[in-house]
């Protein structure tokens, strides 16, 4: 079960202006290895809580129990199992924020995007290994419900599967619920997330998507460090896509700037007018960081 409720109408991906241009011009966002963010927890922070309330069960009921479940959970152990990668592109449902501006957008000087979640809700359901878009729960209480459930729901499969095939699949099978889980510690980014789960050599992910294409893994070298990454082109809806542009507090472009930018890459219809207010809105941030 992925969290859907609490539903915002926009969420914003805070990026440096190159960025911001590279996004405009090409249409695509990127989807990057989840491995590699700047959160050590990443999926372990939920996965092992579960692992843990499992293998306190077993080992209750009978060490020979939990032994089957070492060995079983040995051969995959690891997040990116099998060869696949999760994938995940992020975003913040708070429009103007000033650890946001400092953390993503550099420093303040760059930019966040408005996305659509009309447009992000339309992947979800299509595929069981995503692409699916969802908020991020901090909540120790909801995780724990979380938790709950998902260890019941492996107590019973032991019953069908035994004990040891369950422990293989624990992190296959839920490889795209540990992404929506973080240590609260988080919480301010107030985070929504896409999250797809995929091999580097196939072809991208099939699927109709209502308008979003997903590309094949692609590589881009970051301060040393070699990620892998999806795109998502957007290209066929990007005037519904791209609803707001939020200006950072040290920026040193204009909002007409932003407007021509729009401009030359087709976001506004041919029939609109062109204004900082429709059909995409652009405003300065308020806050007062220099």
């Amino acid at each position: 079960m992925i969290v859907e409720n609490n539903r915002v109408d926009i969420v914003y991906h805070y990026c440096s202006l190159d960025v911001f241009i590279s996004i405009i011009q090409n249409a695509t966002l990127w989807l990057s290895d989840i491995l590699k963010s700047n959160d050590s927890q990443e999926c372990i922070w939920i996965r092992d809580r579960i692992k843990t309330r499992i293998e306190a069960y077993l080992a209750k009921e009978n060490e020979k129990y939990l032994k089957v479940w070492e060995t079983g959970y040995q051969i995959n152990p690891t997040l990116n199992s099998m060869g696949a990668i999760l994938y995940v592109g992020c975003f913040s449902e708070s429009a103007d924020k000033l650890s946001q501006w400092r953390g993503y957008a550099d420093s303040g000087a760059g930019v966040a995007i408005g996305i659509s979640t009309k447009c992000l809700y339309s992947i979800n359901g299509k595929n069981p290994y995503g692409p699916h878009f969802g908020k991020v729960i901090y909540s120790i209480e909801e995780q724990d419900e979380l938790v709950k459930g998902i260890v019941e729901e492996n107590i019973n499969n032991m019953q069908k599967k035994g004990i040891g095939h369950v422990a293989l699949e624990l992190n296959s099978n839920y490889s795209l619920q540990f992404p929506f889980c973080k240590n609260p510690s988080f919480d301010e980014e107030k985070e929504w997330r896409i999250v797809a789960c995929t091999r580097p050599e196939n072809e991208g992910i099939k699927k109709d998507f209502s308008g979003l294409r997903f590309s094949k893994a692609k590589l881009r070298n970051s301060n040393g460090k070699l990620i892998s990454y999806l795109e998502m082109d957007f290209s066929q809806i990007k005037n519904q896509f791209v609803k707001e542009i939020w200006i950072g507090p040290k920026a040193q472009f204009s909002q007409r700037d932003i407007m021509n930018v729009l401009l030359t890459n087709g976001y506004y219809c041919k029939s609109s007018g062109y204004s900082f207010e429709e059909p995409i809105l652009i405003q300065h941030s308020k806050c007062s960081y220099r």
